[in-house]
């Protein structure tokens, strides 16, 4: 005869630390994922779980505002895997900073523009996926990272070869 004795269940209460009237805000904060906003994907993906997650991860966290951030984004990107895009961040909502002279855009191309191939974005595959993230302004490309003036990329040669602004500078000063 086989008898087990189970040891009682001396782990922390799974309910984060949250005051009663701290809670109620964060609920309201999370149920945004219930909102009109994000309903055309109610039906693939069900936002109880990702309301239970954000109310915990806010609770645990002190109402930081990147906890709920980071769960719309999961939630966002989980809809994006079945097929439904949400536009969801605005200047005011989990605002999504951007470098200077770009700004943000749901549906950025994964191959953007820049000094060395300022044609890349138009002759980027459309079958690929976009994301969200910054684009630079009209009239500006990527230059090692950062979004400069067109006027400000240099040029190609014969050969297909990339010279920067300031390489163009020094090369013709070495030619004097």
């Amino acid at each position: 005869v086989l008898s087990c004795s189970c040891s009682p269940d001396l782990r922390e209460d799974d309910n984060p630390p949250c005051t009663t009237e701290n809670k109620q805000v964060i609920e309201s904060q999370c149920n945004v994922l219930k909102s009109e906003k994000f309903k055309v994907c109610h039906d693939l993906v069900n936002p109880e779980d990702f309301v239970e997650i954000c109310i915990y991860d806010m609770c645990q966290y002190d109402g930081m505002k990147s906890a709920l951030c980071d769960i719309v984004q999961a939630y966002v990107e989980t809809c994006k895997n079945h097929g439904i895009t949400i536009k969801w961040r605005n200047n005011t909502f989990c605002p999504l900073p951007c470098p200077p002279r770009s700004h943000y855009k749901d549906c950025v191309s994964a191959c953007p523009s820049t000094c060395n191939d300022i044609f890349a974005s138009s002759l980027c595959d459309k079958t690929e996926e976009c994301t969200e993230g910054c684009e630079c302004d009209d009239n500006y490309v990527l230059s090692n990272g950062n979004c400069v003036p067109l006027s400000s990329c240099g040029c190609r040669d014969d050969d297909n070869n990339y010279y920067s602004v300031s390489g163009l500078w020094s090369k013709s000063l070495a030619s004097i």
